[in-house]
């Protein structure tokens, strides 16, 4: 029976958890709530000499999982990851040039027991030739989707490039199955080339379950047609350390399809686990909200 004093109780237990709830989300919470990986290519002079002393100084700083491009055959490898504790969600191989050549890349990966493969080239080729890739690109996802697998397209700064009135990627993302060619935005380049993530992450929501992260210096000019030039200053920081607005993308990563992040830096102005230390110790100390 629902009597005067009843009735207050809930309603002072409404208000209770409404209070709650509100203070709750004023409150931070973390930006990446999921395991930290790193792309090996940052620390590949200390692994190639030493893969598993490295993996081991890597997981010792926190990561929990690392992309790797298949350098040492699968059960060394397999080895070198469960002696550091690590795992690999995914491996960064050649573009395919024909299906026959990518079947023989699948044979190889498939030992690694991987979630995702992913390619990129930073091609400068016009619309009508990536349109032709992205007919390939489709065979290619679904002889990965077979293997099991998920194919993904890691852009640098070219194919953003204006071509016909629309880019190498807008084409992938517009002429492909989106079953079989996800995304694995490298957020440095993307803004590298003037392009703002969101952009696509909003037109294509879901597509982008993986993310390269590393950070782009405040003061250095970019010209995102060309590399950086050796002899200029290293462009590439590392997380929290540049011009990147990192929770402004993280808010809106579960809108990407974001499962995986990579921290990755080509050059280092400081030993390279050093680097990644920083890296690591930004991104899981920040905070949203």
């Amino acid at each position: 029976m629902l009597t005067r004093r009843n009735l207050l109780k809930t309603l002072g237990g409404a208000a209770a958890l409404a209070a709650h709830s509100q203070l709750a989300a004023a409150i931070p919470h973390l930006a990446w709530e999921k395991p930290i990986g790193l792309e090996s290519y940052t620390v590949r002079d200390l692994f190639a000499k030493d893969p598993e002393g490295t993996l081991k100084q890597v997981a010792a700083i926190g990561y929990k999982e690392v992309e790797f491009s298949p350098s040492l055959e699968p059960a060394r490898m397999m080895s070198c990851l469960r002696d550091a504790g690590l795992i690999a969600p995914s491996s960064y191989v050649d573009s395919p040039k024909s299906l026959d050549a990518w079947k023989k890349i699948i044979d190889l990966t498939r030992n690694y027991k991987l979630r995702y493969i992913v390619v990129g080239d930073n091609p400068r080729i016009d619309a009508d030739a990536w349109k032709h890739r992205a007919e390939l690109y489709n065979q290619c996802g679904k002889l990965a989707q077979d293997a099991g697998m998920q194919f993904c397209y890691h852009a640098h700064y070219n194919e953003y490039a204006q071509t016909n009135g629309t880019s190498g990627y807008d084409i992938m993302l517009t002429h492909c199955d989106p079953k079989l060619l996800q995304m694995e935005m490298d957020v440095f380049w993307a803004t590298y080339a003037g392009i703002d993530p969101l952009h696509y992450w909003r037109l294509h929501p879901g597509r982008f379950p993986l993310l390269h992260v590393k950070d782009l210096y405040k003061d250095v000019a970019v010209n995102p047609h060309e590399d950086p030039p050796p002899n200029g200053p290293n462009p590439f920081a590392p997380v929290g350390q540049g011009k990147i607005d990192w929770a402004r993308l993280f808010a809106h990563a579960g809108e990407a399809g974001t499962k995986h992040i990579f921290v990755e830096q080509d050059v280092c102005n400081m030993p390279p686990l050093e680097a990644i230390k920083t890296s690591f110790d930004y991104l899981k100390n920040l905070r949203l909200g």
